[in-house]
């Protein structure tokens, strides 16, 4: 992948922290469907080298991820069916970013095993993020702490948005754009100076 795509891969797979409301809650849920659409694609690719027609993975992968995002869906619903109703075309978008299709399709001539255990350490870490990021928006932005429940979402008051009305900025699609923005700057930012200290200690390495 070229540095250029890399950026677009990046900038996508941020995006997916957009389109939720800013409430931890949704986070949640948004984070455990990277995993279970992870899970569910891997069975498919196992299955699909067990049969020895590893040149329709791609088919099996798509197929995977459809049926997921679905199943998923339905168990949310019967879990939390006043989430799911908020949360809508949400489940639709990490099948279809390029986050989850690049981490599927990605060493995908390795074994099941290995690109399954690369690829949780992937997901793990952004999962991670994610969380950090929902849990900022909803505590500054709603003045909040939320979880799911099947009635809705519990709010855990943190402080009267009143008292910094200045950061409910952060609960809107614009506040989390900025949000994004900056963390893929920093993201970058810091990619590149360990690309620069990997050079160096390669030269001196080399000498």
């Amino acid at each position: 992948m070229n540095k250029y795509l890399y950026y677009i891969f990046t900038a996508i797979s941020f995006a997916l922290l957009i389109a939720a409301p800013g409430r931890f809650a949704f986070g949640i849920i948004v984070c455990f469907e990277l995993f279970f659409l992870l899970f569910v694609s891997f069975i498919f690719s196992f299955f699909t080298k067990k049969l020895h027609v590893e040149e329709l993975n791609s088919l099996f992968t798509v197929i995977g991820l459809v049926f997921s995002t679905i199943l998923y869906k339905q168990i949310i619903m019967w879990l939390f069916p006043l989430i799911a109703l908020q949360m809508s075309f949400v489940f639709y978008l990490p099948a279809v970013s390029s986050y989850v299709i690049g981490i599927i399709y990605n060493n995908i001539k390795q074994s099941t095993k290995v690109s399954f255990i690369e690829n949780m350490k992937i997901v793990s870490t952004f999962s991670i993020f994610a969380l950090i990021f929902y849990a900022i928006r909803d505590v500054f932005g709603y003045g909040t702490f939320t979880l799911p429940t099947a009635s809705g979402l519990i709010e855990n008051v943190i402080f009267e948005t009143d008292s910094f009305s200045w950061a409910t900025i952060l609960a809107s699609i614009p506040g989390a754009l900025v949000m994004v923005s900056i963390s893929i700057l920093i993201f970058i930012f810091v990619q590149n100076k360990f690309k620069i200290i990997k050079r160096a200690g390669d030269s001196d390495d080399s000498k």
